[in-house]
């Protein structure tokens, strides 16, 4: 197998049509379904009238069970087959919109709000492990994936909410539930196997196999041991770091400098269409600048460009700099996908992809908080310097020691 600190040359495997356009449009569906949520139901809970802080809890709800049992979502997938869990989440995730308007508790709608978050997040770690199991964690085709979720992103939200504007809340409901019909109509049309070279049938799924099994986390965890995995995950959750500057206090920044709406749109539809068009670049790149110094060095740039916004003094630089960020974290996640389906089994796919999940929700989840200490301390301009100086010292210190532990080793499956 290829060194990940080595130009990958493994040429792209040829995989059914079927296959590929299936996955795409899965994980296209999925991940896009996260921001259609962020655009209808802030705008429904609004009219609950309930304080800013239920607010938050409702908003915040979703990303509950995926940071909680997304290694376990993963061993599913590995134990029973991929496409299967995805079929039977994702029908769930078709039902669940349209019981938020009828749901007269709070309690209620978290409850729901948590669910249907993690139906909607298993399409999306679903077609990462097949992905890894069906692809060999092919840059080509992960490039391809990401292009596929960047078209995603920006097709959903406004479809969304012209179904808020022209349906009220059951329009805005229904759109989503028609989103994830997609999803599941892609999970439906996947082979019936998309692991290579299977024989042996898969278990029955039973009632015990949605309780989560202190093995499959030990599993999990256990790769770690493998400093290359170890090195990714540092670096997904750096990643997701440097992002959530951009995602927390971005817009507030230029909001203050003076720019308008349209002008933050702009920005960060530049940032969208150049990481959706970067992402198809990364296999070529990959064959030629080892994947692993590539991902530290795309991520550091995405980090950079939005860590230097203060400082960029006049709107052309800022849409310089909005390109590179975009290009950059573009190319970050299907190198960041691919690094670890190679150096993970065929069989532990699923783990890897919640292993990675876990990761990237704890970094999503903490690093608003952290930045807005930084607000509070030391003012919103600073606090670009302050956080992005510090993520990417830190990714330099990660740098360090995946140089340290990778000079003479080669990658070696783990289970």
């Amino acid at each position: 197998m290829t060194s990940a600190t080595s130009p990958d040359h493994d040429p792209a495997p040829v995989v059914p049509l079927r296959l590929e356009l299936a996955v795409y449009g899965a994980a296209a569906f999925s991940n896009s379904l996260g921001y259609m949520i962020m655009v209808v139901l802030p705008l429904w809970v609004l009219t609950l009238h309930v304080s800013p802080l239920m607010v938050g809890v409702i908003l915040g709800a979703r990303h509950f069970l995926v940071l909680l049992y997304s290694i376990h979502g993963g061993a599913m997938m590995d134990r029973l087959d991929v496409r299967r869990v995805m079929i039977a989440f994702g029908a769930f995730g078709v039902a669940l919109p349209l019981l938020f308007p009828i749901t007269p508790w709070i309690w209620l709608i978290i409850v729901l709000q948590m669910v249907s978050g993690y139906c909607n997040a298993t399409g999306w770690m679903g077609a990462q492990a097949i992905i890894g199991q069906a692809m060999r964690g092919s840059a080509v085709h992960t490039g391809r994936m990401s292009f596929a979720v960047r078209i995603g992103s920006l097709v959903g939200p406004p479809v969304a909410g012209a179904a808020w504007d022209f349906g009220g809340v059951w329009g805005g409901f229904a759109s989503l539930s028609v989103w994830a019909l997609g999803m599941l109509l892609c999970c439906i049309a996947l082979p019936s196997t998309a692991r290579e070279g299977e024989t042996v049938p898969r278990p029955r799924p039973r009632i015990a196999d949605l309780t989560p099994r202190l093995g499959d986390y030990i599993a999990a965890f256990r790769m770690l041991a493998l400093p290359l995995v170890a090195v990714v995950m540092a670096v997904s959750v750096l990643r997701i770091a440097g992002f959530s500057i951009q995602a927390s206090f971005y817009a507030v920044y230029l909001e203050g400098a003076g720019y308008n709406g349209t002008a933050i749109g702009v920005l960060l539809a530049l940032y969208s269409l150049l990481g959706g068009g970067a992402s198809l670049m990364t296999g070529r790149l990959a064959r030629r600048i080892a994947p692993l110094w590539l991902m530290m060095a795309v991520i550091g740039g995405s980090t950079a460009a939005i860590a230097l916004t203060p400082m960029l003094g006049n709107y052309a630089l800022l849409l310089l700099a909005s390109a590179i960020n975009g290009a950059c974290y573009g190319m970050s996640q299907p190198l960041v996908i691919t690094l670890t389906s190679k150096v993970v089994s065929r069989d532990s796919q699923g783990k890897a992809v919640g292993l990675r999940t876990t990761a990237n929700r704890l970094g999503a989840t903490f690093m608003p908080v952290a930045m807005g200490a930084v607000v509070q301390w030391a003012g919103l301009a600073a606090s670009f310097y302050i956080t992005g100086g510090t993520v990417l010292a830190l990714l330099a210190i990660v740098a360090l020691w995946a140089r340290a532990t990778a000079r003479g080793q080669h990658t070696h499956p783990v289970t």
